[in-house]
């Protein structure tokens, strides 16, 4: 890349208290690459990014530099697609799962990761998209996944857990805090049954769980859709029609070694767009983030839609 212009975009708590140093040290690197890094902008809450932070550097600068977690650079790629920008934004991931990070093998470390900013390069890749009301004008965009079922009620239990009194663990020690989520959901099954079309079908599929990934990884080294890619302008949908203990653990025992599980745990295929309905508000997550009260959706793709910088 040409260097001109750049903003840097992070999250109060990026590198579990050692924000400021990374933002200086990728402030540095950007400079000494011939970059004027022309604003510095923290967020403030949820949206931020989304609503305003990126929206408005879209006018001003040639790269948006993200120092967060894939809940931020979610934020910031929805906001420039709102405004049809192109502008590519470089990624320093201090999350805890990290799954884009871990999709494109941008490094998990700060200093590796810094120093990819100036000398990867930049990739086109696809996104997702959701509407959760039929007469929703803008739809959410998301990077790695929608998921409906028993995966989805750990995030929904994570996030209470994270919000109350493990938040000092969840910091410290987040998959501690997804471990104690994953057994409270498993001892207590749920099967919400629900219909899927696949690309415009005319009959259902009936499932009590689904997964639409944009992305192989689906957490730290686990992988349910292993066949997913970002830049195939496809989504990859698997479904389980059955939720039971010993289901749910044979899919996640194959997906802990990133393969398919076998035809009787889930079901496999491709598409492009996909309608969920239920009679009853599902579980569903996007992007490890609880979305509440969803009886009806449609997920879509919008291919090439996301510039990153990534290894050569």
């Amino acid at each position: 890349m040409t260097p001109g212009k750049a903003a840097i975009i992070y999250h109060s708590g990026a590198g579990r208290g050692s924000a400021d140093k990374l933002v200086q040290a990728t402030r540095q690197r950007l400079v000494a690459s011939g970059w004027q890094v022309v604003e510095i902008a923290r967020t403030q809450y949820d949206g931020h990014a989304r609503n305003e932070l990126a929206p408005s550097l879209a006018k001003k600068v040639d790269l948006i530099v993200v120092i967060a977690g894939d809940g931020t650079l979610r934020e910031v790629s929805t906001g420039l697609s709102r405004v049809a920008s192109d502008i590519p934004i470089g990624f320093v991931p201090t999350g805890n799962a990290n799954v884009l990070a871990r999709e494109l093998n941008i490094p998990l470390q700060p200093g590796p990761a810094i120093d990819l900013l100036t000398e990867g390069k930049v990739r086109q890749l696809d996104i997702g998209t959701l509407r959760v009301h039929t007469d929703a004008a803008d739809p959410l965009f998301f990077l790695a996944m929608i998921e409906i079922g028993f995966g989805a009620r750990v995030v929904h239990l994570t996030h209470r857990l994270r919000s109350g009194r493990l938040r000092a663990i969840y910091r410290r020690w987040g998959d501690t805090v997804y471990a104690a989520a994953a057994l409270g959901a498993l001892v207590s099954p749920t099967e919400q049954r629900f219909q899927l079309y696949p690309d415009n079908a005319a009959t259902p599929r009936l499932a009590t769980a689904a997964i639409i990934a944009n992305t192989r990884c689906y957490a730290k080294g686990w992988s349910m859709a292993p066949d997913a890619r970002m830049d195939d302008g496809r989504l990859d949908l698997v479904t389980r029609q059955r939720s039971s203990p010993g289901i749910i653990l044979r899919a996640f025992h194959a997906a802990a070694q990133a393969r398919r599980a076998s035809a009787a745990v889930s079901g496999y295929e491709q598409g492009q767009r996909f309608i969920i309905q239920s009679d009853t508000p599902l579980s569903v997550q996007m992007d490890g983030d609880p979305l509440p009260g969803v009886k009806w959706m449609e997920v879509g793709l919008a291919p090439g839609r996301l510039r990153l910088i990534t290894p050569q």
